[in-house]
């Protein structure tokens, strides 16, 4: 009987580790998630950027 409470301890003890592993590695999925929405944020925010300084050179370009 007590072989037995200690593989059952054992084996909900690797059971809660494995859970713990899986939480760890969704949330570091996430966080790469997050970061790469960062960086296409970032990166649109620029575009935008440039192409207002496009404009701004063909509007000087035009007028001279």
């Amino acid at each position: 009987m007590q072989t037995n409470k200690k593989t059952n301890i054992a084996i909900e003890a690797f059971d809660m580790a494995n859970q713990i592993n899986k939480v760890s590695r969704t949330g570091s999925l996430y966080g790469k998630l997050f970061a790469i929405k960062d960086m296409q944020i970032h990166l649109q925010q620029e575009e935008n950027k440039i192409k207002e300084q496009i404009e701004r050179e063909e509007k000087n370009h035009a007028t001279t």
